[in-house]
């Protein structure tokens, strides 16, 4: 008596299960259909570097008369605007966000976000987020020492060292645009994005309202964010795909799970 043929399928089905289960990870379900690994996009890549190569040039234009630079009409304009806005409530405000979205608040902010990452064996997810601060962070110091703008005349709060880039907004928007990454999926990043822009024109309102920083300072900021940003998004991006798409972790941001698998043993 001859045993009957296994269905069509079901030999490339083992194969994917012993495959799964070499590999360290949970056997797939048979049958369940699998998402394509995520792709680097040229695309982020490019606008990434254009955005640093911006960047660079604006800053070499500040560097070369740091007291004189070509936008200093643009500056003194809207200083002079921000000034005539002030009130004690705007005051109290803008000195909570500065704190906030500072080296203190961020640094504590981003490290907890790291933490919880951790917990859930989101190691390389973790270190993106851990990277992208670090890199905004020390860009801004970089940039600053070799720019040494001085900043706006009696500023409402003290200050470190160069006016040129602001270090908040970098953080803003860099840690911003690395949360979308991780915590958002394709298709539906238009109200994160739309956050984490609002965010970043209040930090750069903040800034600015202070006399903490020139309004172009800020401009070098989105740019200096922007690049680095993109750049390590793009980096990260199959590594970050393939932990959010372990068994009991949210659905990969790049590779969301099917909305409708199929069944482990269908019917014939």
């Amino acid at each position: 008596m001859t045993d009957a043929p296994a269905p069509r399928g079901a030999d490339t089905a083992d194969t994917a299960t012993t495959a799964d289960a070499a590999d360290g990870g949970p056997p797939a379900p048979r049958g369940a259909a699998s998402s394509p690994p995520a792709r680097r996009r040229p695309l982020m890549l490019g606008t990434g570097l254009a955005l640093l190569a911006i960047a660079a040039a604006f800053a070499a234009i500040i560097a070369r008369d740091p007291a004189h630079p070509p936008v200093l009409g643009l500056d003194h304009a809207w200083l002079a605007h921000i000034q005539q806005s002030r009130t004690a409530a705007l005051t109290g405000v803008a000195k909570v966000l500065s704190v906030i979205g500072g080296p203190i608040g961020g640094t504590i902010i981003v490290a907890i976000l790291v933490v919880w990452f951790l917990v859930q064996r989101r190691f390389w997810t973790a270190a993106f987020l851990a990277a992208t601060e670090a890199s905004g962070s020390g860009a801004s110091q970089l940039i600053k020492h070799l720019v040494l703008r001085h900043r706006p005349p009696h500023p409402l709060v003290t200050a470190d060292i160069g006016s040129f880039p602001s270090g908040h907004v970098i953080t803003t928007l860099a840690v911003g645009l690395a949360l979308t990454a991780v915590l958002t999926k394709p298709g539906h990043r238009a109200r994160a994005l739309a956050a984490v822009a609002a965010a970043t024109i209040v930090m750069m309102w903040c800034r600015t309202y202070l006399g903490t920083h020139w309004l172009t300072d800020t401009f070098e900021s989105l740019a200096v964010a922007g690049g680095i940003a993109l750049m390590l998004w793009w980096a990260f991006t199959p590594v970050l795909a393939r932990e959010a798409a372990r068994p009991g972790t949210p659905a990969s941001p790049e590779n969301p799970a099917p909305e409708n698998p199929a069944p482990e043993n269908p019917e014939p």
